[in-house]
């Protein structure tokens, strides 16, 4: 049997609607998300890509845009939430508006902290971090889970062992297998599989609820490349978060 890697970003969530950053926030879902999400199983079953196995990170968002996949496709599907692919920290920039962040930062630097490979910003403060590493989401993680601030090149660097050691093992074995994760853990997963350019990386843009579909070719080698949506009205969706500015 052939495997298969499937891709989502969870539904919206209340900091979606809201314009902040999140990052490592737990934030819930809005009533859309979990209709995005609902929608989401309902394309995998019209598709007949039925998980094997769901990867989730541990905030619930995800875990919740999980759990209705699930429930639509009537199934009790083996999950497990893996902190690496928890959302990307973005330090003292976390809970501020994107609108009150690029009036401070000015568009470029507001541009490279968000969509640069290696654009960091300041840390949170240690406050705000203690506080963070308590939430239930978050609380008992090994202490390199939780940075005070993170870039997507560090995002990279974590998720990377968890997609050659777990995931495509998994497919190779004929799995398919669920990643529902964040806009910027799932792009770090993308530049790891697609091996992306730097300016590859900055035009990635994944819209909530839409699952994005790889395959092994004969060599193992997880294709098309950039992936293929199983909604084409994906595509009008990634244009939209870019023109919000991205993830």
């Amino acid at each position: 049997m052939t495997g298969a890697l499937v891709l989502l970003r969870h539904g919206e969530s209340t900091a979606n609607r809201a314009g902040t950053f999140t990052g490592l926030l737990d934030v819930p879902l809005t009533a859309r998300g979990e209709e995005q999400a609902r929608q989401a199983g309902r394309l995998l079953a019209a598709h007949h890509e039925i998980p094997d196995l769901i990867v989730t990170s541990t905030l619930q968002r995800a875990l919740h845009t999980a759990d209705l996949v699930s429930d639509v496709l009537d199934r009790n599907i083996p999950t497990t939430a893996v902190w690496e692919f928890n959302e990307r920290n973005y330090g003292a920039l976390t809970g501020m508006t994107k609108v009150s962040a690029r009036t401070s930062l000015g568009d470029a630097e507001y541009l490279r902290l968000r969509r640069s490979r290696d654009g960091r910003p300041a840390p949170m403060p240690l406050g705000a971090w203690f506080t963070l590493r308590q939430s239930l989401a978050l609380r008992g993680l090994p202490r390199v889970a939780v940075q005070r601030t993170e870039s997507l090149a560090d995002v990279i660097t974590r998720i990377q062992p968890v997609l050659h050691l777990r995931l495509v093992p998994a497919v190779a074995a004929g799995q398919t297998v669920l990643v529902v994760a964040h806009g910027n853990s799932l792009r770090a997963l993308c530049a790891c599989i697609d091996d992306l350019t730097d300016v590859e990386l900055a035009d990635l843009n994944l819209p909530t609820g839409q699952p994005l579909l790889y395959r092994p070719n004969a060599a193992g080698v997880l294709q098309p490349r950039g992936g293929e949506y199983l909604d084409p009205a994906a595509h009008h969706a990634a244009a939209l978060v870019a023109a919000e500015g991205g993830t």
